[in-house]
């Protein structure tokens, strides 16, 4: 089975129009087939929205996903090279696919982290070459960092302890002065995806192996609630009350501008956050009208957004 792991967070507005432009289709172990948008993919399940709803279907049960674009085929090629360590080939597919659309993010990520890996791959090639001149491997010597402390390890080299949390990983604790300090990481945030694999699902063991896989930087996304208390007396306008401009874009919900020293930037919002909820309700299919009524009609108080945001870390 071809996978791929690809966070799309669709708003209602393009969805509608997805289920004619865009036809992922799952096809079923059982025969069966099934047309959507796949909005989320894990290890081990995928989400796909139907004009029925969204429906979560486990991997065992996939015989094959078919993506509409290009590009999502082209890294589900590369997917499929990775998971045979094949890094060259992945990287092959990956590169292929970001000269189609420079903006699909998670081929970007996916073609960095497999150009370190297949540049590792071959440098331990050339060094086995000349082990095996020398003695034959013993091939029950363990896999890296399987006799490592992991938490040990995280804190030392990169600053965070993290722990399982129902299906996700959340960073309970940074260092100060470390590398994940430096990218602004917080206790309490959601760990979501490293290097465009999504984490959700995943044991901590696993997400620390592919934190620690690379020897420099680390492409993640995060997720986490931001709360801003409205004054009192409020601002009529959303734009006055957070300070910047909103946008419904192709992933979703998006600050597009953000003022310096805004309400919104005071209260740890940045430019570029992908708005997964305002105060619990999510805007996966919300209309942008709708978003910023709930930001409006909000009187006093304050109000809880959920955001999602890149972050970079560069291991010291």
């Amino acid at each position: 089975m071809l996978k791929v792991t690809f966070l799309r967070l669709f708003p209602l507005c393009f969805f509608i129009c997805a289920m004619t432009a865009f036809a992922d289709t799952v096809y079923l172990e059982n025969g069966e087939k099934m047309k959507g948008v796949i909005v989320e993919e894990y290890h081990d399940r995928v989400v796909i929205s139907t004009h029925e709803g969204e429906k979560s279907i486990l991997k065992k049960d996939i015989h094959t996903i078919s993506y509409d674009l290009v590009e999502q085929n082209l890294v589900v090629l590369g997917d499929s090279y990775a998971d045979r360590n094949k890094h060259g080939e992945a990287y092959f597919y990956y590169k292929k696919a970001v000269k189609i659309n420079p903006k699909y993010k998670i081929a970007r990520d996916k073609m960095n982290f497999t150009a370190g890996q297949a540049f590792r791959q071959s440098q331990k090639e050339k060094r086995d070459a000349v082990k095996r001149r020398q003695e034959i491997e013993d091939s029950s010597r363990p896999l890296p960092y399987e006799e490592k402390d992991f938490k040990k390890e995280l804190e030392q080299k990169i600053g965070i302890i993290i722990a399982e949390e129902g299906d996700s990983v959340k960073i309970i604790n940074v260092t100060d002065d470390s590398a994940a300090d430096d990218a602004g990481l917080r206790p309490g945030d959601t760990l979501i995806s490293a290097w465009g694999r999504f984490t959700d699902y995943m044991s901590k063991e696993n997400v620390s192996r592919l934190l620690l896989e690379s020897l420099g930087e680390i492409k993640i996304d995060i997720q986490r609630d931001v709360v801003l208390k409205k004054e009192s007396p409020a601002a009529i306008f959303y734009k006055d009350i957070i300070g910047g401009k909103l946008d419904m874009l192709r992933d979703g919900l998006t600050i597009v501008d953000l003022k310096e020293g805004s309400p919104g930037q005071e209260a740890g919002l940045s430019k570029d956050d992908l708005i997964i909820a305002i105060n619990g309700a999510s805007t996966r299919y919300m209309p942008l009208s709708d978003a910023i009524k709930i930001i409006e009609n909000k009187k006093t108080g304050a109000i809880k957004f959920t955001v999602r945001r890149d972050a970079t870390i560069w291991r010291k």
